[in-house]
Parts: C-alpha cells; sequence; structure tokens
C-alpha cells in the first residue's frame, strides 16, 4: 500500500487540499499499476515561521504583503547564488 506524505507551509484552502490528494493518488496508482483506493496521502502543513529557506523562515523571505492574488503564500525570491568567477568578487570589492 503506497503511502505518501505532503508538507507543505499552510495556507490552502479546503479545496486545493482535496484536489491535491486525488491528482497525487491518481499518479500514484498509475505509476504503481495498483488501485486508487490502495494509495494513502497524508498532508502536513507548518506555518510560515516553521518552514525555512536558504536558512531564513519563509515567513522573513516571502516578505510583507507577498500573498498572491489566489490567496496563498507566494514562493520567496532565491538568493543571489556565489560566483565562481573570482573577477566577480573582485570587482565587488
Amino acid at each position: 500500500m503506497p503511502f505518501v506524505q505532503v508538507t507543505m507551509v499552510s495556507g490552502r484552502t479546503a479545496e486545493q487540499k482535496h484536489a491535491l490528494i486525488a491528482e497525487v493518488s491518481a499518479a500514484v496508482s498509475s505509476a504503481l499499476d495498483t488501485p486508487v483506493e490502495r494509495v494513502r496521502v497524508a498532508i502536513y502543513e507548518v506555518s510560515a515561521d516553521e518552514w525555512g529557506i536558504g536558512g531564513v523562515p519563509y515567513a522573513v523571505a516571502r516578505g510583507p504583503g507577498a500573498a498572491s492574488a489566489a490567496g496563498g503564500p507566494s514562493p520567496p525570491s532565491a538568493p543571489p547564488a556565489p560566483s565562481d568567477d573570482p573577477s566577480a568578487e573582485e570587482a565587488t570589492s
């Protein structure tokens, strides 16, 4: 019996979570050629203060007013990747 665990930042509607359960169940059923009735899905939600991205809490990384028009949280901007080019470091010195 396949068991899928989904952990995500809270803020989605019940309808969105129900759709996620249905679509994940269908995908696992298809991929493993097992009846959808045998698939189990559990959703675990954490607050934006309990989810970290690059060492920063999601609540801080996403900034104020970052909720999307759909009502869900917007993904934070990723910090710039460090450069392997030593001349880039010299240019900022």
